[in-house]
């Protein structure tokens, strides 16, 4: 088998007929020092894969654990997914992409808004730690009540001279890998915490962004407030009478999981 890089890419082609891992490992911590944001194994060129040479997935998986890195496997061919089709405990565990161009956009997600940011020029403050009166964290819904949220969050870190954290929560079924590609919920994250920062960058906030994963809403909140320092959280609920149980429900969720005060705020 031969293993190549180039750029946030590890392309693997050959036959896969033995534990490689040792060989992809070097290139993979290589490449996360020059990409930290992820790194993609690009499987298209296997021309075939042993159950043998399939453990060097599961080594893979156990390294991304270990780390806590994120990799990516994508274009794996339909005989090498035969093969680890026989190997559930693999399979279920890995991040798989259909192609490199799917994994590179989950893995630039907020990446790609960050640089538009940046070539827009906009002199926003970065340094969380420097807001007097802390940070004020509002998860978006990704729906009409984003806009309604996020002034009210506004008004409030005004007067309490707060800076603000921008979540844009992640829903992942379990039956999927944390860190598997959901294109389309990962574009209306992006899309969603764009619109936000749009609207309240010109009051010169103190801000951040952050895109969380969560098996639900309480655990993707609870993982995108880890080692932050952060006052109170700020979650919208539908004002339809017709969501009265699906906003219980979240209530509940979101208690049992986050130990900062949280406010519960309802659209127009």
């Amino acid at each position: 088998m031969i293993v190549e890089s180039y750029e946030d890419v590890i392309i693997l082609s050959g036959a896969l007929r033995q534990n490689h891992w040792e060989t992809i490992h070097t290139a993979v911590s290589l490449t996360l020092d020059r990409y930290p944001t992820g790194v993609i194994i690009d499987c298209s060129g296997l021309t075939e894969c042993t159950l043998q040479g399939a453990e060097t997935f599961r080594s893979a998986h156990e390294f991304i654990q270990d780390h806590d890195s994120r990799v990516i496997v994508a274009a794996i061919p339909k005989h090498v997914m035969d093969v680890l089709k026989e190997v559930s405990e693999v399979r279920s565990q890995l991040s798989i992409a259909c192609s490199v161009e799917e994994a590179r956009a989950s893995l630039n997600v907020l990446q790609e808004h960050v640089d538009i940011e940046e070539m827009e020029n906009v002199k926003v403050k970065k340094d969380r730690s420097v807001a007097p009166g802390g940070t004020i964290a509002v998860v978006l819904t990704m729906t009409s009540v984003d806009d309604y949220l996020v002034d009210y969050t506004a008004n409030l870190c005004d007067t309490l001279d707060a800076g603000i954290r921008l979540i844009a929560p992640i829903i992942v079924p379990r039956e999927l890998p944390m860190q598997s590609p959901l294109p389309e919920e990962e574009r209306m994250a992006g899309e969603a915490v764009m619109r936000a920062y749009q609207r309240v960058k010109e009051k010169q906030f103190v801000v951040s962004k952050d895109l969380a994963r969560g098996r639900d809403m309480g655990s993707a909140i609870e993982d995108s407030l880890e080692g932050e320092s952060v006052l109170q959280v700020i979650l919208g609920l539908s004002c339809s009478g017709d969501d009265v149980d699906a906003n219980c429900k979240l209530v509940k969720a979101v208690l049992g999981k986050v130990s900062v005060p949280v406010s519960f705020v309802r659209g127009r």
